[in-house]
């Protein structure tokens, strides 16, 4: 069966949440992408829960959200959850408490420092 552009909009509208990838789908490199401005503004605009992922963990939320106010899109820290988030997450439910070492980029720490276990640099 053939889905039309407008019963793909009409799904599109129903949704009440939705969850995004950034880097090939708000932007590529340090270049927004065409209609990602207007996206995040309809999400707002409509009132629709949103969460922008990304399996990177170089960056904490709040780069993310400097990265996208340059390229023009205000977005608050809490609407991203990435790779060393979810990592923290993980460990605080794994092993409460517990310590860690972390080998990686500066998104990695900074995530790690929120979470409940004790964080060694």
């Amino acid at each position: 069966m053939s889905v039309t552009h407008r019963q793909l909009r009409e799904k599109l509208f129903e949704r009440r949440g939705f969850i995004c990838d950034m880097d090939g789908v708000l932007y590529h490199g340090n270049q927004l992408l065409p209609g990602a401005s207007e996206f995040v503004d309809w999400l707002k605009r409509e009132g629709k829960e949103y969460l922008f992922l990304t399996n990177s963990s170089e960056r904490s939320p709040r780069e993310l959200q400097q990265k996208l106010r340059r390229l023009g899109i205000e977005v608050p820290p809490e609407r991203f959850y990435t790779s060393a988030l979810a990592t923290a997450a993980f460990l605080a439910v794994q092993s409460p408490g517990g310590s860690v070492y972390v080998v990686g980029e500066s998104g990695q720490p900074s995530s790690l420092r929120v979470s409940p276990n004790r964080y060694e640099p």
